[in-house]
């Protein structure tokens, strides 16, 4: 008996320095490490920087011609040198157009990387609920030990009975396996949220730390679809897209007033007096007959219809989302709530009765058991509606486009 309260006083040593060596990661802190060192945040952002090379050289000059000219006949022979002059304004236009299309490729950047940063906090509160239930499940295995060790204690003396023992480890076994479960649960949920990093962390050391309680309190549901109009990247991209196809359209309008080219040089001929040299130069524009943008501005013209009609979708589809989301969050709230009060009712002083009764000998191990399982059980399904209450907010956070219930997840430290 010594030598096992010795392993086990052992084994629980170890087991307090390996959970006092886990790393402890908040919210707060994976969302930081999301936004400035994943490969998601990464990738969104070089997509931006790619647009706006693309953009910045369709608002260049274009590059100058160089030419040499040579006539075998009187041996006459022209360098010169050509340049296009675009005086239209067409290269302005061109320039607000791209510094549009920048805009918009940022915001949609943005609207993607909080969609993958809310899949993230999902990931991370999973993380959460698994390991409340292994708090949950070891908790109770402790619990069953004891029982075990007292009925073995019992029938050693002669007052207990096989079957009260044989159940009770019958139930322990059964403990064992649904921890075993649990663990493994918790190494598939900190492989997920593994993967919204950067590879440079070791997720297997990670403890995330956090409460499955409610956020903050509701903001009335009209000042959350006015936040989330304001804050909805998409819905911001598209109205930047509008611009740019406004920006565009006026471009290509201005082909109908063709650039200038200018060609500059010097001709150098041989005649029976000698050679002669002298400048050469020269002007060309080129006639709008057949094109002159029309079929450009048409185009533009019907992409910022279409636009519009997306922003009026957006716009449907965000009210929409809102509202879902918060009346969602509302009832897992008020459930996980009112399942809390009755837990803390009347959870602890059942299975308290149920102790002693069975130490009275009024109930039988069965009931004891029983009586330990329903509080198991309680436990575990006001963690499970408290998660999904945790993931509702989420929910409600991506359709508004910001944390309106817990700000300090993207306080200006957070963001890169």
């Amino acid at each position: 008996m010594h030598t096992r309260i010795v392993l086990a006083t052992a084994f629980g040593a170890l087991g307090l320095s390996i959970a006092a060596s886990a790393q402890e990661l908040t919210e707060r802190e994976a969302v930081r490490l999301f936004l400035t060192r994943s490969p998601y945040a990464q990738q969104l952002r070089a997509g931006r920087e790619v647009v706006e090379a693309r953009t910045r050289a369709r608002s260049l000059w274009p590059n100058p011609e160089a030419g040499f000219g040579h006539e075998g006949a009187g041996v006459t022979q022209i360098t010169r040198v050509e340049q296009s002059l675009p005086l239209n304004g067409r290269l302005g236009l061109l320039r607000h157009a791209g510094s549009a299309a920048v805009q918009v490729a940022s915001a949609q950047a943005e609207f993607d990387l909080w969609s993958l940063c809310s899949d993230m906090r999902r990931a991370f509160y999973d993380l959460i609920l698994a390991q409340r239930r292994e708090t949950i499940f070891s908790d109770s295995l402790q619990q069953q030990e004891e029982v075990v060790r007292i009925l073995r204690e019992r029938e050693r003396q002669g007052e207990g009975s096989l079957f009260d023992r044989l159940r009770a480890e019958q139930e322990q076994s059964d403990l064992r396996a649904e921890l075993a479960s649990t663990r493994a649960l918790m190494v598939e949920a900190r492989s997920r949220l593994a993967a919204y990093m950067d590879g440079n962390i070791d997720l297997d050391s990670v403890r995330a730390q956090g409460q499955l309680r409610a956020a903050g309190d509701l903001t009335p549901v009209a000042g959350l679809l006015q936040l989330a109009i304001e804050n909805r990247q998409d819905y911001q991209a598209e109205k930047r897209r509008q611009e740019q196809f406004r920006w565009e359209g006026r471009a290509a309008s201005r082909l109908r007033i063709p650039d200038p080219a200018v060609v500059a040089g010097f001709e150098r001929a041989e005649e029976q007096a000698g050679s002669r040299y002298g400048p050469y130069l020269g002007i060309s524009v080129a006639i709008p007959l057949f094109e002159r943008g029309q079929n450009r501005v048409a185009e533009m013209d019907a992409e910022q219809r279409r636009s519009s009609y997306r922003q009026e979708l957006l716009d449907l589809q965000i009210q929409s989302e809102v509202r879902g989301a918060y009346a969602e969050l509302e009832m897992r709230r008020q459930t996980a709530e009112e399942y809390r009060l009755r837990l803390e009712q009347q959870g602890a002083q059942l299975q308290q009765i149920a102790r002693f009764a069975y130490e009275e000998g009024e109930l039988g191990i069965l009931e004891l058991l029983d009586s330990y399982r329903v509080r198991r059980l309680s436990l575990l399904r006001l963690a499970e509606l408290s998660a999904a209450a945790k993931q509702a907010e989420i929910n409600l956070e991506r359709a508004v486009g910001k944390p309106v219930l817990n700000p300090s997840v993207l306080t200006p430290e957070v963001l890169p």
